[in-house]
């Protein structure tokens, strides 16, 4: 049976676009993937530039549960886990109640950045059986999945499956700082809110994305 997931976006990503402002959407993207403070910080500004009745800043509302997406491998020891810091920013600027670590991955799977076509990078499943939940013994209304950036919404798809199996009762979205955007030529604007819904086809384990 199809499986539908609300996804928010705020930034856009040209990653073949040759305009000035493709290649600063490039450095943008590389500056969340590394924890960037700075330009998190900007990224918030323009959450909280939204109107009161925007889905962006309603999905925020009433204190839900960030949870970091994991990274491609097991995060060993302290090291770099970006949309942690993502997480950690949004709770300090009022956008969630808390951050928790749900999610993580048990085993590693391929980057998807090390590939070139959609078909060869890993699928929902492969994602999906890679991670470990670890619930909390509290009852949770509200869930968001935080990425840093979003491109064909495997990982995420995966993610908010195995929360969905823990937290059944649970509301569970995904927010991603940015979208990837490979038929962009020409960037006109990187701030572009968008709230949209994607499918899961548990049959053929494939994701649609409505544009």
């Amino acid at each position: 049976m199809p499986f539908e997931i609300d996804f928010a976006t705020m930034l856009v990503f040209a990653t073949r676009g040759k305009n000035d402002m493709s290649l600063k959407s490039r450095q943008i993207a590389g500056n969340l993937k590394s924890g960037n403070a700075r330009v998190i910080e900007r990224l918030i500004h323009h959450i909280k530039q939204l109107p009161e009745e925007h889905p962006i800043t309603q999905m925020f509302k009433e204190g839900p549960v960030l949870v970091p997406a994991p990274r491609s491998a097991p995060i060993v020891g302290d090291g770099l886990w970006p949309t942690k810091i993502l997480c950690d920013h949004l709770v300090e600027a009022g956008l969630g109640g808390s951050v928790q670590n749900f999610i993580a991955r048990a085993k590693k799977v391929p980057k998807s950045s090390s590939f070139s076509s959609a078909e060869q990078r890993p699928t929902c499943n492969t994602h999906f059986n890679s991670l470990i939940v670890v619930p909390p013994s509290a009852f949770i209304e509200k869930i968001i999945l935080v990425d840093d950036v979003f491109t064909l919404g495997r990982t995420s798809c995966a993610c908010v499956r195995k929360l969905s199996q823990s937290f059944p009762n649970a509301n569970v979205s995904v927010f991603a700082a940015m979208r990837t955007r490979g038929f962009i030529k020409v960037l006109d604007h990187i701030v572009q809110p968008s709230y949209n819904t994607m499918v899961y086809f548990p049959d053929n384990d494939k994701v649609k994305l409505p544009d």
